[in-house]
């Protein structure tokens, strides 16, 4: 892969700002004589879509991806008592929603479920999904694979895949030409399950490279394909309990190759991946701030320093999305009051969302077409808007 320069990655990144019009002030920064007035913040035209749900229900959106030519949302229905059942709905144009059929079988705690990722290989769908239950109201995590009609269908799996007294947390299922990859947390570190399929998933744990060490405790929480393999995000606490980013490359039941991403003097995480046309890039906390990181030549290098938490906040601060929307990256994230939008500078969200509960804002892709889900305890929705081309 061909480095490319911090440069060149903030000089392409920049012209997200101008949308046409002048030359923003994080150009300057990057080396240009020649000083404009800030333009502000780009306008996004944005177009909300109604997704389909029973009377007297309410949609919870959770997450998106495009899949086999049309739009995929993931996440449940809600009724008066706030009574779960889970709900895919998908559209080829963002504005006429239908929902997919679900079979979650005669489990209890399946019926139930609130669908948090939706991933896509071979044009096929699979999901991840958990409701809490039991005595002490743990997780109960189930995945979906996609049958030939179209439907999805829950799969069936030993409680102690996901579950038992070593689970910490299972986090995101994502796709790739190897099948799909869920990664999250055991007690012995870092973790991911695989599945070729989508229909059968293989819990590798303690795996060298991956799982914590006498002087590491790591977590895991996003994944992306990369080369013949895959590439994991997430965090490393040291024995002195400074945070910091790192990210692992490897395949499941090998070992796999570590690498810090260089951030803050206090902490830093890695938290969402995206595949650019340039390589891959990783969002995550940096310090009192929010930074993107891109992997070049072998290295992770800061391309962007963005946001802010808010000193007033009381919820957690986090990166909640993250897509790349025809080479321009595109992240929503938790300042720790507000789910907030970023291309190249904060952008005004159609609905302001607070971070509360079960609230939540995220993003997907497919070329300069975005889609951004938004959930304010009152309704899920979807928005719809076209990045503009960088001025060439």
């Amino acid at each position: 892969m061909a480095a490319t320069s911090l440069g060149e990655v903030r000089t392409r990144r920049a012209w997200v700002g101008l949308l046409g019009a002048v030359v923003a002030s994080s150009l300057v920064a990057c080396g240009s004589s020649q000083s404009s007035p800030d333009p502000g913040p780009p306008h996004l035209a944005w177009q909300e879509s109604a997704l389909p749900v029973a009377a007297g229900d309410r949609a919870l959106v959770r997450a998106a991806t495009w899949c086999a030519g049309s739009w995929v949302v993931a996440g449940a229905t809600a009724d008066a008592d706030d009574r779960t059942r889970p709900a895919v709905w998908t559209s080829t144009d963002a504005r006429h929603w239908q929902t997919l059929t679900l079979h979650p079988g005669a489990d209890y705690y399946t019926a139930r479920e609130i669908l948090s990722s939706v991933a896509c290989s071979g044009g096929r769908l699979a999901l991840l999904g958990a409701t809490p239950g039991g005595a002490h109201w743990m997780p109960r995590t189930a995945t979906w694979r996609q049958l030939s009609d179209g439907s999805l269908a829950a799969v069936r799996a030993p409680y102690l895949l996901f579950g038992g007294t070593e689970s910490v947390d299972v986090a995101t299922l994502v796709g790739g030409p190897h099948g799909y990859l869920i990664s999250g947390t055991r007690t012995n570190g870092a973790a991911v399950w695989h599945s070729s399929d989508g229909v059968a998933f293989r819990l590798y744990d303690g795996a060298p490279g991956l799982a914590s060490t006498p002087r590491l405790r790591t977590q895991a929480g996003d994944a992306m394909p990369y080369r013949d393999g895959w590439l994991v995000a997430g965090q490393a606490t040291e024995s002195s309990g400074r945070l910091r980013g790192v990210t692992w490359t490897g395949d499941p039941g090998g070992s796999w190759s570590r690498l810090q991403v260089p951030g803050g003097t206090v902490l830093t995480t890695a938290e969402r991946l995206v595949a650019t046309p340039a390589g891959p890039d990783v969002a995550g906390l940096r310090d009192d701030g929010f930074g993107l990181w891109a992997l070049r030549g072998g290295s992770w290098t800061i391309t962007e320093r963005f946001g802010s938490t808010d000193p007033d906040g009381t919820d957690a601060s986090f990166v909640s999305g993250l897509a790349d929307a025809g080479g321009i990256v595109v992240a929503t994230y938790s300042d720790g009051a507000h789910f907030r939008l970023w291309l190249g500078s904060d952008v005004p969200m159609p609905p302001e969302v607070a971070v509360d509960g079960d609230r939540t804002a995220t993003v997907a892709a497919h070329g300069r077409r975005l889609l951004l889900l938004t959930d304010d305890d009152h309704a899920g929705r979807a928005w719809l808007t076209t990045v503009p081309r960088p001025v060439a």
